[in-house]
């Protein structure tokens, strides 16, 4: 597990290693954690900063081989493992 940070915001997101800055799958964002009542209702109980696309799907590393153009732009951006 490695976590990542972009400059000015204060939150780490988790993604599954330190290769996943150069990946085309990386979407960094924040999920939504539910909770379901006796009643059936559901509701937002909190959210945690991760890689979406890991978090609903999974990881898929062989269709999304590590590239170094992705990682040297997305430092550029701001983005930094922590």
């Amino acid at each position: 597990m490695a976590k990542f940070r972009k400059k000015g915001d204060k939150n780490k997101y988790d993604f599954s290693d330190q290769k996943c800055i150069g990946r085309g799958c990386w979407c960094p964002g924040m999920f939504n954690h539910y909770n379901t009542s006796m009643a059936g209702q559901r509701s937002n109980t909190h959210q945690s900063p991760e890689c979406i696309n890991r978090a609903y799907h999974g990881c898929n590393k062989e269709e999304n081989p590590f590239n170094k153009e992705l990682f040297h732009q997305r430092r550029k951006e701001g983005w930094k493992q922590e």
